[in-house]
């Protein structure tokens, strides 16, 4: 059987992270997450943040506990406990069973040996993973690096396709560190197993070019003690990794002058917060404008003023005449007047953040 090098980082399963000679190192998952923003729920609301996604979690856990134990014991572990909350009369089952889940890995994994389960995987600066499955190639030899997901599809940003462009990322990260951590080795070949319950795919997934790989780790990120989390400095190549002609433009943690210190305090995060959250409310205010007045136009031509759609009321003001006063005119036409009845204060400067326009 192949041997590989092990990892000198430390893995916790919960709570899940890792660390190295004491330091806390970020997933791939979180870099991906917050780098590339595949694999994100941006419109996600309290229940599914705290509950839905979680529980999913938890199923797949369940379905990776179970390939695990088959793999390396031979024995067939299916039913795991459901944490209580996640227990309620939609899903009033006390017990994962994923039986089914872990019969069509057994059915993807023929032609393949598995050489190493959960095997980590590190830059020993700043990241590190596991590798859900290291499988040798039966016929070639070769090392195939394979990950697992039970996501639903349905719900998963950008579906199928969207899930095979995070896996891209994904494993091919993966197959940097794991040829860093073993040279001499070559990854053959990169693959997905997509179970759930009764259904399930094999997909071959697409390595990503080295040098963007190379590019997305030399991302910056510093650990932040009091959430746990990472913010993340990518450098100003990335846009070559999004694959997009336009992307947002932000100070990095390595930029120079005032820019680059309020970056590191800020946290990207924040910044690209804002960016996303704002393009969703000028876009939102631009529908919206467009749907009152095509509401207003319809009203109107039908002579209707007020009209109660249930969901909301729409009430169409009866138009009036007003009065305005012309300062600029009086203050040329009486300028000693105008003095005489004027006064200074000092206001509190407003603070406004308008777009940027994207830049390549």
């Amino acid at each position: 059987m192949m041997t590989l090098n092990p990892s000198k980082v430390i893995f916790t399963e919960n709570p899940h992270g890792y660390t190295l000679n004491g330091l806390p190192l970020s997933g791939v998952t979180g870099l991906i997450h917050d780098v590339l923003r595949l694999g994100v729920y941006p419109d996600a609301d309290d229940f599914t943040r705290e509950v839905a996604i979680p529980r999913a979690a938890e199923y797949g856990t369940s379905v990776h506990h179970a390939i695990e134990a088959w793999d390396t014991r031979g024995e067939r572990v299916t039913v795991h406990p459901k944490t209580p909350r996640f227990i309620d009369r939609y899903h009033p089952e006390t017990e994962w069973d994923v039986a089914r889940e872990l019969d069509t890995y057994i059915r993807h994994k023929r032609g393949y040996t598995a050489v190493a389960n959960e095997y980590t995987v590190s830059d020993n600066i700043r990241y590190a993973s596991n590798i859900d499955n290291v499988w040798l190639k039966d016929d070639t030899r070769g090392i195939w690096l394979v990950d697992t997901k039970t996501n639903n599809l349905k719900y998963y940003p950008g579906g199928e396709s969207g899930l095979k462009e995070y896996l891209s990322w994904q494993l091919s990260v993966y197959a940097e560190l794991f040829e860093r951590q073993n040279p001499g080795i070559k990854v053959e070949g990169l693959a997905a197993n997509w179970l759930r319950k009764d259904q399930g795919e094999f997909w071959v997934i697409d390595r990503k070019p080295g040098r963007l790989v190379d590019i997305l780790l030399s991302t910056e990120c510093f650990h932040d003690p009091a959430t746990g989390g990472f913010d993340y400095f990518p450098p100003a190549e990335i846009g070559e990794c999004l694959g997009r002609d336009l992307v947002p433009s932000y100070p990095t943690a390595d930029s120079e002058g005032e820019g680059g210190a309020l970056a590191k305090q800020v946290g990207r995060h924040i910044i690209l917060g804002i960016y996303d959250t704002k393009a969703r409310m000028d876009a939102a205010k631009a529908e919206y404008d467009t749907l009152t007045a095509g509401l207003r136009e319809v009203m109107e031509s039908n002579g209707v003023k007020s009209w109660d759609a249930g969901c909301f009321k729409a009430t169409i003001a009866a138009d009036s005449e007003t009065t305005q006063f012309d300062t600029a005119a009086f203050k040329k036409a009486h300028p000693d007047l105008y003095k005489a009845f004027t006064k200074k204060s000092v206001r509190k400067g407003g603070f406004t953040i308008k777009l940027r326009e994207k830049t390549a």
